[in-house]
């Protein structure tokens, strides 16, 4: 899996949440934050080799990207026709969010009439995605807690393909909203928007159930102010491996 950061923050000083996974012919997207897809198509990558694309909640700096991510594929795809006759999901944790996308796409050009299917589909705990070697079990996150009528409404991921395992906590209530989905955990991404991030990695060190691997993104003010400072006491924890991600990063699993 490869893996590519095209957002690292929750407000102006940097690109809004969002991130890649590629392999093979396939791409999946895990967010939509603000100019996801103008970022990831001047990366080079391959926007009409989309399968999927997974909403961890509908705050703005994690779904405010995404109806311009929809219009971009349909735009690409207007000249080049490779998506014809295909399928891309769209999970969304909160499917009121939906009808408001659609009807402001269907006042752009054309009336977003597309060659490609888009399958709609909600999010609840548990494999969500199972195809093509890659599986994505999702799990609620206490973020933006739990609606009587519509459930809960904001979630963590985790990805499993190649024998590598990628966690995404999503924005989370900390630890224990996550912990479950941490056995043989590669890479976990944590974001840093609501949590101290030398406290969450310290939790992690003393948890018994560390990640190879910890990123973090969705930076908040603690990192902002002081990245580097930040990471130089990342580096003295003993027990955890952790770095702090930027717009633009890459990695491999």
């Amino acid at each position: 899996m490869n893996i590519r950061i095209l957002g690292s923050c929750s407000g102006p000083e940097r690109r809004h949440t969002s991130f890649t996974l590629e392999r093979a012919d396939a791409l999946y997207w895990f967010d939509a934050g603000e100019g996801c897809s103008r970022t990831a198509h001047l990366a080079g990558l391959d926007l009409l080799s989309t399968r999927a694309i997974f909403i961890s909640h509908t705050h703005m700096d994690h779904i405010g990207g995404l109806p311009n991510l929809l219009w971009t594929l349909r735009k690409l795809d207007s000249r080049q026709g490779r998506l014809a006759g295909k399928t891309v999901r769209l999970y969304l944790p909160d499917r009121r969010a939906w009808p408001a996308i659609s009807a402001l796409l269907s006042l752009s050009e054309g009336g977003f009439q597309c060659k490609f299917n888009l399958d709609i589909r909600g999010i609840a705990d548990g494999v969500i995605y199972d195809e093509d070697g890659l599986r994505v079990t999702a799990l609620h996150t206490s973020h933006m807690g739990h609606d009587a009528q519509y459930g809960w409404r904001a979630f963590g991921f985790s990805v499993e393909a190649d024998g590598k395992k990628l966690v995404y906590t999503g924005d989370t209530g900390g630890y224990d909203d996550y912990a479950p989905l941490l056995e043989n955990c590669d890479l976990l991404l944590h974001e840093t928007g609501h949590h101290d991030p030398l406290a969450a990695a310290r939790r992690l060190a003393e948890s018994g159930r560390a990640p190879k691997r910890l990123g973090f993104i969705h930076h908040g003010r603690t990192i902002l102010a002081d990245p580097e400072g930040v990471q130089a006491r990342l580096n003295d924890l003993d027990g955890i491996n952790a770095q702090i991600l930027n717009d633009g990063d890459a990695a491999q699993l």
